[in-house]
């Protein structure tokens, strides 16, 4: 099975520059620049370069409410940013041990069972092995240490 690794949506980038407001309709926190390797913009799936500014809010990454639609925290370049194109492997940005992948269906709910802390080297193995169930329709990738939303996981087509 192909995969894909996905950043986050422009529209939706574009509409946290435009608003200023996180998910929960708090202002986003504007920081005057970023350390060197420290802060990984969703949206273009790289380090905030030394010296620029970042944004730091919470981000819901589901287009739907419901007990399983979690809220964490993410990192954007304060300024406009190319969105990194899907790809058949990790983003660079990912340099921690491991990382939880969990399977979500189609309505947005977690599939019980397909949550799991996975070392750096076997994402795409247990994303394809939990994409290949047909009731998953997408899987996230987030920190094992914090919970922060890094990017989402789809069947190529």
């Amino acid at each position: 099975m192909r995969l894909e690794f996905h950043a986050l949506p422009s529209k939706v980038v574009e509409t946290i520059h435009r608003t200023g407001l996180d998910s929960y309709g708090d202002p986003v926190e504007r920081h005057p620049s970023a350390e060197e390797g420290g802060m990984p913009c969703r949206h273009c799936l790289c380090h905030v370069a030394e010296g620029d500014p970042f944004l730091t809010l919470a981000h819901r990454p589901f287009q739907t409410r419901n007990p399983f639609s979690e809220t964490g925290p993410i990192f954007l370049c304060a300024e406009k940013c190319t969105r990194a194109e899907p790809a058949p492997v990790p983003p660079a940005i990912l340099q921690a041990d491991a990382y939880i992948l969990r399977g979500y269906c189609a309505e947005e709910r977690i599939i019980y069972g397909t949550g799991a802390v996975t070392p750096r080297s076997q994402l795409t193995d247990y994303a394809a092995r939990v994409l290949a169930r047909p009731d998953v329709a997408f899987v996230d990738l987030r920190s094992a240490s914090n919970n922060c939303f890094l990017c989402r996981i789809h069947r190529a087509d």
